[in-house]
Order: C-alpha cells, then structure tokens, then sequence
C-alpha cells in the first residue's frame, strides 16, 4: 500500500472459461497481492516469487502495491506496476484480455462505509477502530504484531505503512500533536494476512519505540542488491 502519491493499483479481468493452474507475472512491481473470484490466495514479490497456483477461478483480481523506488545500479529506471506478462500457464492473459484498472489512492479514506464486525475479515480490508486518551496526548508508538503488512491512518493522517516481519522497524511513530483528547479514530489497510482470530483483532498504543535490529528478514531476498 503505497505512501501517496504513489497509489496502489487494482487489475481484474475476467476470462472467457473457468480456469486453474499457475500464475505466474514475469516483472512484478513491486508487491502483488492475488485474488480469485475475490478470495485471497496469496502474493508475488518481485525479490522472492514470480509464481503462484491458483484454483479455479472465472475472474482474477491482482492488487499492486509500489514500495518505493531504487534510486541507484542497474534498477535506477524503476518502473512500476506489472512491467512484464501477466500468464497463466502457457497463455499470456495480460494481451487481449480486457482488464478493469483502477488506483486506490487512500486519501479519501474518511469517505469508508464500515458495518460492525461481526466475523474475520479477509485480506485487503479497510478496518476502523476508536480509542480514547484521558488527558493530555503524548507521543506514542503502534504496535502491530498481531498483523502483517499495511497502512494506518489515526485522525485521517498517514502515519505510514507496517511491516514488522520485514522491519527493520517494528513500530510506527505517531507525534502528540496528531492526537487529541477524548476520542481518536484509527483506520488501517492490512493488505496481506489477517490475524486468525477476531480476538485478535487489535492493535497497541505504546510510550517506546522498536525500530528492530540488522537481522536478515525471511521476506527479503538481499541478493536484488547485489550489483
């Protein structure tokens, strides 16, 4: 979920004949998130996996996010989106295939109709949670170990994205002045895997930071900076 102004972008197509098999996006940019007839089956990075099977499904819908631009070596002209073919199997269905293509610019966010939440929600849902602050707003930390990765907003400001598995940093910054008291309002995208219960729908308000550490991170394969 891109920081504006370089919006995510959605393709859905639907293809003349059920279909199954693999998918596979030969120049992904950067991160795809893939749905069959709007069930989420997973995602394609363009540092780990080109690749991925899919069930049968009659419309394919491919969520792209852009995660910023390389600004030196080989990638410098970094293009985004789904530079190359878009194929399953043998067939190349981003050619002659009619593809509904629309940018989700997240800056309208306040312009969201939620109902209650009555069970987990899939991948890719726009959530909204309130709390309250007794007092005078301090500093504060979210932390979000309990999701995987996506973009908060409190108070209709972009605080940033999340990516905890990734890091390096776990927390995301969330100035006093942003806050009030009384009541505040958070909304977050999580665009990737929802927490496995609806217990486990919440996120923490902490006083400290945790901007992680050099460990290498299972998401990310270093060897796309190797020149």
């Amino acid at each position: 979920v891109s920081l504006l102004p370089y919006p995510p972008r959605v393709r859905e197509a639907v293809v003349s004949t059920q279909s199954t098999g693999e998918l596979e996006i030969t120049d992904p940019r950067d991160m795809v998130y893939v749905f069959a007839d709007d069930k989420y089956i997973g995602k394609i990075y363009r540092a780990v996996n080109k690749k991925i099977s899919l069930p049968t499904f009659k419309k394919l819908g491919l969520l792209v996010e852009n995660m910023g631009r390389i600004n030196y070596g080989p990638f410098l002209h970094d293009y985004k989106g789904l530079v190359g073919d878009v194929k399953l199997g043998d067939e190349t269905v981003s050619k002659g295939t009619d593809w509904n293509i629309w940018s989700l610019p997240l800056n309208n966010t306040h312009l969201a109709e939620f109902n209650d939440l009555r069970s987990n929600p899939g991948p890719a849902s726009l959530m909204k949670g309130l709390f309250t602050i007794h007092g005078r707003p301090a500093d504060t930390w979210v932390k979000m170990s309990n999701f995987d990765k996506g973009v908060i907003f409190i108070n209709g400001r972009n605080i940033g994205r999340y990516w905890p598995v990734a890091g390096p940093q776990k927390h995301l910054y969330v100035p006093s002045v942003f806050l009030k008291s009384g009541q505040n309002e958070m909304i977050m995208l999580e665009v990737s895997k929802m927490p496995g219960s609806t217990g486990e729908l919440f996120v923490e308000l902490v006083d400290h930071p945790d901007v992680g550490s050099c460990e290498e991170s299972p998401e990310i394969d270093k060897s796309i900076f190797d020149y």
